[in-house]
Order: structure tokens, then sequence, then C-alpha cells
């Protein structure tokens, strides 16, 4: 599971929960990239026969989540506006694979983060042992490929992290280890503490989410822990807007949605593109703020909408496209299918005054059919689609490739090389004789992440 990009998870920045043998297919042609030119000066190598030690496993962590991070911002910009090319050039190729040609899109320079370090506003950070081989290490894995283990490694000297929520995964891995009751590796493992997520705004306010395994564990124990940490953190004047506790029965705690709040406030909000969203404990978020009011700028100066358009926003989250494209539209309509994250979107259309946009629960692939029939005599439709790490659903590419109205559609990825989202680009370009083919105008990209190989972004396609 991943999401140092986006929450997509969720980024999320990285929890991983498989082996990382410290190597990546991206890197290395980044690698390649640099024998044919000069503007790389500090090498970003990783080696998978790195072994683990108290002395080398921060560098070893640096390396597998911030590999960029030695190098000068400006060269890392450099290698994603190259990487920008890369996918466009593949994107033709594959297009050429399937007997559709198109001349190269207009790519765009990209636009740098106004933050590069301590930018993200969500962490999550789980137990593993550490390297001294206490059960009770806190942060994120690495695997010593000499010994075949995975190993926790402290995120501390992770530079684009906030120190704030380094400091609240502190006080949280020093309870624990004072605490009777085990870690948590696997939802079966007898264990108790799976870790906890950090959320912050721009002004400072935290949330903080524990995540527990309960299997096996009464309400009364549950119910104490919750109490015995709160009073923790406040002896350690951890200041915690929003502290909640989360049960989770499985691996993957996106899959339960109960969400205790133990004390303070039951969301955080954020200033973003002079609108204020609500933030709830599992919703979506770009996971970087100031960055995320550049990506958006860029992305209306795209589709660049009138007041007879109506904006379709797929795969909406909280409503942030929605609410920031209501001033520029006639209206709006989202389709988002974590329930919490619609209810925030609802919310924050109220907290600022908005009346133009209504959003809808359900899967993209199952309920975006039925919307385009209601939006049948809508004369001017674009249609935003901004899906996580791995795409849409075919069904949805389809949807949109039939839908006669829509004749814009910016597509905005996280991670345009993921082959789902490569053949999502393709199947909106190729030439067949069901429906009217999009064509790809032009890519900008823009640094969501910096010191990682991660770039976003959007796809403009038009017809």
């Amino acid at each position: 599971m991943f999401s140092p990009y986006c929450n997509n998870s969720s980024y999320n920045i990285v929890n991983i929960k498989r082996p990382i043998y410290l190597t990546y297919s991206f890197i290395n042609h980044w690698m390649q990239i640099r024998k044919k030119s000069s503007v790389i000066t500090n090498e970003v190598e990783v080696s998978s026969t790195d072994v683990l030690t108290d002395e080398t496993q921060f560098r070893a962590l640096e390396k597998s989540v911030t590999p960029l991070c030695r190098m000068p911002y400006e060269k890392q910009l450099v290698l994603k506006q190259q990487w920008t090319n890369t996918v466009c050039k593949e994107v033709r190729s594959r297009l050429h694979n399937v007997k559709t040609l198109i001349t190269l899109p207009k790519v765009f320079p990209i636009s740098s983060s106004p933050q590069i370090n301590e930018y993200r506003n969500k962490d999550e950070f789980n137990f593993r042992p550490g390297i001294d081989g206490n059960p009770k290490t806190l942060g994120f894995f690495v695997t010593n490929p000499s010994k075949e283990s995975i190993y926790c490694v402290s995120a501390m000297k992770l530079i684009n992290m906030k120190q704030s929520h380094k400091d609240v995964a502190q006080v949280f891995e020093d309870f624990v280890r004072k605490s009777e009751l085990p870690a948590s590796y696997d939802h079966m493992d007898g264990g108790f503490w799976r870790g906890i997520i950090v959320r912050s705004n721009l002004k400072g306010d935290k949330m903080a989410i524990v995540v527990a395994n309960p299997r096996g564990y009464t309400n009364e124990i549950m119910l104490d822990e919750q109490r015995r940490f709160n009073d923790y953190l406040k002896s350690m004047n951890v200041d915690i807007q929003s502290l909640y506790f989360h049960p989770s029965l499985h691996t993957r705690s996106s899959k339960d949605s109960t969400f205790i709040l133990v004390d303070g406030d039951k969301y955080i909000y954020e200033e973003l593109c002079g609108f204020k969203f609500r933030i709830s404990p599992d919703s979506f978020f770009q996971i970087n703020t100031l960055a995320a009011e550049v990506l958006y700028h860029e992305l209306f100066n795209l589709i660049n909408p009138t007041k007879t358009t109506t904006l379709l926003d797929l795969c909406s989250g909280t409503g942030t496209v929605s609410v920031i494209g209501s001033q520029h539209v006639q209206s709006c309509v989202g389709i988002e299918s974590v329930a919490q994250a619609v209810n925030d979107a609802k919310e924050t259309a109220k907290i600022n005054n908005i009346h133009n946009c209504d959003f809808i629960e359900g899967k993209v692939e199952i309920v975006l059919k039925q919307v385009l029939n209601e939006l049948s005599m809508t004369s001017d439709l674009s249609a935003v689609l901004n899906p996580g790490r791995a795409g849409v659903h075919p069904k949805v590419i389809n949807a949109i490739r039939n839908n006669r109205l829509i004749n814009s559609l910016a597509y905005v990825s996280c991670k345009a090389d993921s082959p789902i989202t490569m053949k999502n680009l393709v199947e909106l370009v190729v030439n067949n004789k069901k429906s009217r083919p999009f064509t790809l105008k032009s890519i900008k990209p823009v640094d969501m992440f910096p010191h990682t190989k991660h770039c976003e972004l959007i796809f403009m396609f038009k017809r």
C-alpha cells in the first residue's frame, strides 16, 4: 500500500506492507538519462545489496522514500520534465502499436512546488521490529536483502515530512513501548497496536488517528487504552486538535469505517484557493496543499470553462475540483465512492455558500452512465477525471467516449506510467467504430512531491 503522492491514499507518505528492495525502474530510467546529460551532478543510486545496520538504516529509508533529496531541487525538476516527455512518447508508441497515429501533444514546462520540505499534510506510521530488535519500532518498512527480513526504520530524518508529525509519532512510540499490549503486524497475530496516522493543515492544527487491531480485545480494554493515550499526550504537552481511535479488523484499515472521536474537534479545516475545506479522518485531500493550489490553477487554465459549462468531477474525493471550479462554471457534479468524502464535500459547499455543486456517492463505473443520461440536455460538458494510482475501470472510459456531449476531458494522474493509467490514456484516443475518440492536446506536469520520483500530470483531451 502506498501513497506518498495520492492518497490517496491515501498516498498517503509510504508505509510499505510488502518488501521493498530499494530499486525502482523509474530511477533506473533516470540514471540512463544521466549518462546522456550533464544536468544531473548528484547521482542517486539505490543498491539492492545494501545491508541495513544502525548506521545505514536511515540512508536506506531515505533512498526508498525520498530518493532525490540530496539533489538540488532545480535538477529534480529537470528529471521530472524529461520523464514527462518519456511518458508522452510512450503513449504515442502504444497508440502506434494499435494502429492509431497521433502527433505528439504539447508538453508544458513543469510547475514547481512552492514548498519543497516538510510539505506533507498526512503521514501514516506502522509498527515492526527495528534494527535493534525492538518489536515496537514505529516508522516505515525497508528490507535487509542480506537477511531477507523486513525492518522498521524511524522517519525522523525524512525531510518531506513535518516535524510536528514526527513528534506525534515519537510520543506514540514511547507510549506503546510502555504499554503491556503487543504491537500488531498482521490482523491475525494477536497484537493490538498497529500504528498512527497524523494529519495537519497549514495553520498547524493536527488530527491523530490511532489504528489498533481489536481482535480478541474487549471494549473495556480499548476504551482504557484510548483514555491512557489521551492523558499521555496531555502530560507530554502535545497539542492535538482532534484525536481518533480506529479499530480495524483488516490488514488494510481503509476497509473499516469506524472512527471513534476520543478528544477534541470532529474535523480540522484547510484553506485552499480561497475556500475552506472540511477534513475527516479518512477523507482524501491532496498531500501537498500549496502545490495543490498550483495544480488546480493550471487545471482550470487548461479546461478554460465558461459560465455555460457543466463540470463533471469524477473521483471527486472531498469535492476539491468542484468547489474550486464552481466559480468558473454553471454547475458541477461530483461522483465519489467514499461516503464520508461525499459528506465532507457537501458540507464544504455549505461552508463556502456554494449552491451550484451536487455530489453523488457511488463507484464511477456504476453511476456515471445514469448521471450522463440526466445531463443529456447540457450544451457544454467538461469532465475532470482524477483517479488514484491504479487508474479507472474500462467502463468509465467507455462511458466518457460514448457520451457525445463531453468534448473536453482533463485526466489528472499521480502515476502516469502505471499499466492501467497508460491503458486508460490509450483507450481515450484509440480509433474504433463504436465511439468518437479524443485527441491528446497537451500534458502539464506539476511537482506535487519534491524529493520523490513522482510527479502529477494533467493530460488534456479534446474532440
